[in-house]
């Protein structure tokens, strides 16, 4: 199970262990660089510091016209990009940091921040991140969506060390991914991932339903080796 499993793994996210080399290198610099750490570290920033803060906000809320709210939705899509489409994770929490920055209410900042988490490996930080956002905005399915990876991710891991915990995890990824597939019924990301999770809980006729919504829907995810084990496992 655990080789089909890693397939089907590898197509929903980019895990890795958190004690990786990569997540090594990015401690060590964020010990160094506040703008690295989720909400600046929560520390107080010297007059240099200060000064840079005041000039970007000045020259950020000039084009948007005062309007913190547009300015800091815009820099978080900037961190979503520079993560997702250039894999620059530094300019990324940066982009993220500016967005806290900017309105400290914004959920896609704290999304942002355990989203960077979630792809250095180390789950509980996202966790940690992701329920900052789900406090500011209990429905954002998104970061739903992904709370319940980092525990599909789990389920993987203990699957074949400790079945007590790997069937809790799979649980708790039941969980988050339906909260969030009730929120937003066209996801095709959310609509894959509980196909996946409704099978390894022999939940058959669901896990089925799922995986013809995807494919309708063209989710770029779907691999053939999930086609044939749901199959196997679902008939």
């Amino acid at each position: 199970m655990k080789t089909k499993f890693t397939l089907i793994l590898l197509t929903i996210t980019f895990f890795s262990f958190a004690q990786n080399d990569n997540y090594k290198q990015w401690k060590e610099l964020a010990e160094k660089d506040i703008s690295l750490q989720p909400e600046y570290g929560n520390v107080k920033k010297n007059e240099s510091q200060k000064e840079s803060d005041r000039k970007f906000r000045e020259d950020i809320l000039g084009y948007y016209k005062g309007d913190t709210i547009a300015a800091s939705k815009k820099m978080a899509e900037l961190g979503f990009t520079y993560l997702y489409d250039k894999g620059d994770y530094v300019t990324a929490m940066r982009r993220f940091n500016q967005a806290y920055m900017l309105n400290s209410k914004n959920s896609d900042a704290y999304y942002g921040f355990g989203t960077v988490y979630f792809n250095l490996g180390d789950m509980n930080m996202a966790r940690k991140q992701y329920d900052k956002g789900l406090k500011l905005n209990p429905e954002h399915s998104k970061i739903l969506t992904d709370y319940g990876t980092t525990y599909l991710g789990d389920y993987y891991n203990s699957i074949e060390t400790n079945t007590a915990d790997s069937n809790e995890f799979l649980n708790m990824a039941n969980d988050y991914l339906t909260r969030s597939y009730k929120i937003n019924k066209k996801d095709s990301n959310t609509i894959y991932k509980l196909s996946i999770v409704k099978m390894y809980l022999g939940e058959c006729k669901e896990a089925k339903s799922f995986f013809k919504k995807a494919k309708k829907m063209d989710n770029p995810n779907i691999t053939e080796s999930y086609g044939r084990e749901l199959k196997q496992n679902c008939g």
